[in-house]
């Protein structure tokens, strides 16, 4: 007989079945909570509460289930194989997918960014983690209403003349509806959910147990990590004033440009929870087909694309820090139109530097200098840093999407990276791969080099 056919030993489908005895409960547990945590969104009496069990759930299945394989290892390493390690991350990855997807809140937006730490987290954490979408069920229509009439203090056929029912968009944090004023102009209503100050909250409390999970196969970077990132930009995110705020920053800031547009806010309809904006149409960026059918070049939608980001950072301090696809609109022209700002952040002076310096060192090819400008950046390198670490290093700035695999083991050469240092290299590694879709012949690279 082929030994290959029989994976397993005797003793391993033991294990196995005990594994799978105890994961089954979990799994039980976890289903029911979560189905009161999705009744108390159309009720919500003790929402952050039920959240939290779901979480706790999760988090004790994943603590358990790497215990439980620690000390296989440990006291019968005969039965352990490098697979048993592979199929419980694969295991952990997809159960932390599948809450993230349920409950939503900052949930998804840790996902997303844990995704775009493989410095941190094995492979198919990244892999699973980066199928993530800021993307849930909208809540229904009348929790909508009371929150439009609450914020605007009036009803709202004083205001509008129209309100869609169903919203164009729904995602964690809030969900839009169009509307059209009085004058008939058409209007984008921004309005965040209610109580999600509190899941906030209990989200980033409840993050740090399933941290205790990950934490035994990982650094323990990744939970203040994770915990860093979301705690400032979702300060940003969760006040639609202060969007409404940098909305208006950066539309007088590239004023000058024919080439971009941003949305004009309604200041006097506008609240911390409640945002009104121009409703502006176009083609998704990624939409080749729709591209291409209304006579847009690909090229030099790529172009303005990579100059307008640019010219955001290194001219004018600021970056608009959200640009997936969804957000991103393209009219002809070509027009570029940037939507939603809640993560539109001012840059440091210093940063915009320092990127510009990591940017100069790449195209000349000089590692000496690209080591002085990453710490510059504020990305402190352990003691004998090689060239392969300092490209790794660079790879993950630019989203971990250049030709250089950043690893696990990266990690362990690097020491804490700051938040706005992530946030830049969040976006300018959703960038890349926009790009890379619509015109892989062209270099972002040398196109930045012409703002520095």
């Amino acid at each position: 007989m082929d030994d290959r056919a029989i994976p397993y030993r005797p003793g391993q489908y033991i294990t196995l079945l005990n594994d799978l005895t105890r994961s089954k409960g979990f799994l039980l547990a976890e289903s029911g909570l979560q189905m009161v945590e999705r009744w108390n969104r159309v009720a919500p009496v003790g929402l952050p509460v039920s959240r939290t069990l779901v979480i706790g759930t999760l988090a004790a299945d994943l603590i358990s289930s790497y215990q439980t394989l620690q000390q296989r290892a440990r006291w019968f390493p005969w039965l352990v194989e490098p697979e048993d390690w592979e199929l419980q991350h694969k295991f952990g990855a997809e159960r932390l997918v599948d809450m993230a997807t349920s409950l939503g809140g900052a949930l998804i937006k840790a996902g997303q960014f844990a995704s775009t730490r493989p410095d941190l987290l094995p492979p198919v954490y990244i892999e699973q983690l980066s199928t993530l979408q800021d993307q849930v069920p909208p809540l229904p229509w009348s929790l909508i209403k009371a929150r439009l009439v609450q914020e605007l203090g009036q009803p709202l056929d004083r205001v509008f003349s129209k309100v869609d029912q169903t919203p164009v968009a729904s995602a964690s944090l809030s969900q839009v509806h169009r509307a059209w004023l009085k004058d008939g102009r058409p209007v984008a209503l921004k309005v965040q959910y209610p109580q999600i100050q509190e899941l906030i909250k209990a989200d980033l409390e409840m993050l740090k147990l399933v941290n205790q999970a990950v934490g035994l196969f990982s650094a323990e970077k990744l939970l203040s990590s994770i915990s860093d990132y979301l705690k400032e930009t979702l300060l940003f995110e969760i006040d639609l004033e202060h969007e409404a705020e940098m909305m208006g920053i950066m539309r007088e800031a590239l004023s000058n440009r024919k080439d971009v547009l941003i949305p004009r806010t309604y200041p006097e309809f506008s609240s911390k929870r409640l945002l009104v904006m121009d409703f502006i149409e176009g083609i998704k960026i990624t939409n080749k087909p729709g591209l291409e059918a209304a006579n847009l070049n690909l090229s030099e939608v790529t172009r303005i694309l990579v100059e307008v980001y640019a010219d955001q950072v290194f001219h004018h301090h600021l970056l608009h820090g959200d640009p997936h696809p969804g957000n991103l609109l393209v009219q002809p022209g070509p027009r570029l139109v940037i939507l939603d700002h809640g993560l539109t952040v001012r840059v440091k002076p210093a940063l915009a530097e320092a990127m510009a310096r990591v940017v100069r060192a790449l195209e000349a090819n000089d590692f000496t200098e690209l080591g002085r400008a990453l710490e510059m950046a504020g990305l402190k390198m352990r003691a004998g840093a090689d060239i392969f670490t300092l490209l790794q290093a660079v790879s993950l700035i630019f989203g971990g999407t250049g030709n250089i695999k950043v690893t696990t083991q990266l990690g362990a050469k690097i020491d804490k990276v700051p938040v706005d240092l992530l946030v830049l290299g969040r976006t300018l590694g959703i960038l890349n791969g926009i790009t890379l879709q619509l015109d892989p012949q062209q270099s972002a690279l040398a196109t930045v080099t012409h703002y520095i």
